[in-house]
């Protein structure tokens, strides 16, 4: 009977560690029409034993030493912007996400959530939705519909470094964490 508690103790602390790596917004990955980015905790772990010296290797590998997930979706469908919207907005009443920021301007809404950290300047989760206005958007030199982008971090984010990660890996929508970190 001890041995029978045990291992249902060992296999709920597995359950619970692996549904904290799911998210709310792992469901886009499936859908057609979503462009999804994902970075776990080892590639961010790998990306910290690359040797180079340059200061910028460097910089960049402090950046992302505390990082445990990166998860970007993109859509630019119209019923698929909808549902992320929703599952955002929901994802929000059921966390325990505080409000860090809106900047909304000619070209987007954005969104910023965060999960308290061990500091003031550190959060464990960093959330932005942004929200293209609905106008026709010139890319590559054709019209395109408006995208939404939902961005999640988690891990030891110091938020004064987090525009300089999503520059740093090109991430899509990292341009309005810069403009608000401007703002």
């Amino acid at each position: 009977m001890k041995n029978l508690f045990v291992i249902l103790l060992i296999s709920l602390l597995s359950f619970s560690a692996f549904a904290q790596n799911q998210s709310v917004f792992d469901k886009f990955e499936d859908y057609d029409d979503v462009t999804t980015v994902v970075v776990t905790k080892k590639a961010f772990q790998m990306l910290t034993k690359i040797t180079s010296e340059s200061e910028e290797a460097q910089e960049f590998k402090e950046l992302v030493s505390g990082l445990e997930n990166l998860k970007v979706f993109t859509t630019s469908k119209p019923s698929i912007a909808a549902e992320m919207q929703t599952t955002f907005d929901k994802y929000l009443k059921s966390s325990k996400l505080s409000e860090l920021m809106r900047v909304k301007d000619q070209d987007a809404n954005v969104k910023i959530y965060v999960r308290e950290g061990r500091d003031e300047d550190h959060v464990s989760e960093f959330l932005m939705l942004v929200n293209e206005m609905d106008v026709k958007i010139e890319r590559d030199g054709e019209d395109a519909s408006p995208e939404v982008v939902i961005i999640s971090f988690t891990g030891d984010i110091d938020l004064n470094n987090i525009s300089k990660i999503t520059s740093g890996m090109d991430i899509p929508g990292g341009e309005h964490i810069e403009k608000a970190h401007k703002k």
